[in-house]
């Protein structure tokens, strides 16, 4: 149980490492390479001998970026600007953008302009996932990021890039079992410390994040157990793990049973194969699922995707956690909702600006959504 305990410590002290204290962390060998988006292949930076570090939001008070970038952009774009112009990320080596949504195009201009860091890439995943061009022109796309971090850090050779596949799936294999142990059992693990030991793998040292996890699933107790009193929620978003969510929502009476949230669930579906060439194998597994809609890979793909995770997770509920002003996310909700009352399942959309202001009234409609899907 101790042994538990300073695990889950670790992992707390670690997600709530502002940028400044983080960049403090990183080992004095490791080239730590910023990114936003799971579309950006981890694999090939850490391939190339790079550290990939995943700019989450962070609480923090806007003082120059509003000279920089419109009201109606979200936290996670603004509070990363707003890091970057106060010389807390200046601890990047680079930065990876990858072609997703009108915000992070355009940030990717700004934060060029900035000269805070010398090498910048952005790669340009295709948007129309169905076209008969879209494969071809992403393994362009992943051979031309290849490239660049040969040239700009080790050579990445077939060898190198299968060994980092083979370790990201590992990763991704943890975490996934992870989800499964706290789904069988609920009270292993308060959801603010679930959701601190997804964060902090976004933010921590590759290895010793999965020597961490590894030794915590080492720590499940042997009986199951049910919390049949609380309601299972899915949370499905944008939003990235910031552990006050998941408190707020156990408070209210229920538990999050799974997600499909852009730092969470959705990182399980990048698993890679391993019997076929690198190069294919990364270009092949965007087009196996569905990650976001600023992609399109079908008029259906989305309904299907989310319907089938919040049945095979038996959620009485769906909460969807949305940044404001997100528009690929807000463009679907309406088909996504009505797909879901088809089913008989009830929703509650809820939009952050600032994830550490405005939780109270979001925690009266998460009660009252709760109270509402809760037995009598």
């Amino acid at each position: 149980m101790e042994k538990k305990i300073d695990l889950l410590k670790e992992f707390e002290r670690v997600a709530s490492l502002d940028y400044k204290e983080l960049g403090d962390q990183i080992p004095k060998n490791r080239i730590p390479i910023g990114f936003f988006c799971p579309y950006v292949p981890e694999e090939m930076l850490d391939a190339a001998g790079a550290l990939p570090l995943r700019l989450m939001d962070i609480p923090i008070q806007m003082a120059h970026v509003q000279a920089h970038l419109p009201s109606n952009c979200c936290h996670l774009a603004k509070s990363s600007l707003e890091s970057l112009l106060r010389g807390e990320l200046d601890f990047l080596k680079g930065m990876i953008f990858s072609h997703t949504c009108d915000t992070m195009q355009g940030l990717s201009d700004i934060w060029a302009f900035q000269n805070h860091h010398l090498l910048q890439f952005n790669f340009m995943m295709p948007t129309h996932l169905s076209s008969d061009h879209a494969r071809p022109y992403l393994k362009a796309e992943i051979e031309r990021l290849k490239a660049f971090l040969s040239q700009q850090f080790r050579s990445i050779t077939t060898q190198n890039l299968r060994e980092s596949i083979h370790f990201f799936n590992q990763r991704r294999e943890k975490i996934r079992t992870l989800y499964q142990m706290r789904r069988k059992h609920p009270g292993w693990m308060s959801g603010y410390h679930f959701a601190s030991i997804i964060r902090a793998g976004h933010l921590m040292e590759c290895t010793r994040y999965l020597d961490l996890l590894t030794q915590l699933l080492e720590e499940v107790p042997e009986r199951e157990e049910q919390l049949r009193t609380r309601v299972p929620i899915f949370l499905s978003g944008n939003l990235t793990h910031s552990p006050s969510y998941f408190s707020m929502i156990e408070e209210t009476g229920a538990w999050v049973v799974s997600d499909d949230l852009c730092s969470g669930a959705r990182f399980l579906r990048l698993k890679t194969r391993e019997d076929l060439d690198p190069m294919d194998a990364l270009t092949e597994r965007y087009f196996s699922s569905c990650l976001c809609p600023t992609k399109h890979g079908g008029a259906n793909v989305r309904l299907e995707t989310l319907i089938q995770e919040v049945e095979q997770a038996e959620a009485r509920g769906v909460i969807f956690l949305f940044y404001k002003y997100c528009e690929p996310h807000y463009f679907d909700h309406p088909d996504l909702k009505k797909a879901l009352e088809a089913k008989g399942i009830p929703s509650l959309l809820l939009e952050v600006d600032d994830p550490a202001t405005s939780q109270a009234q979001l925690k009266i409609r998460i009660q009252a959504f709760v109270e509402m899907l809760s037995p009598l």
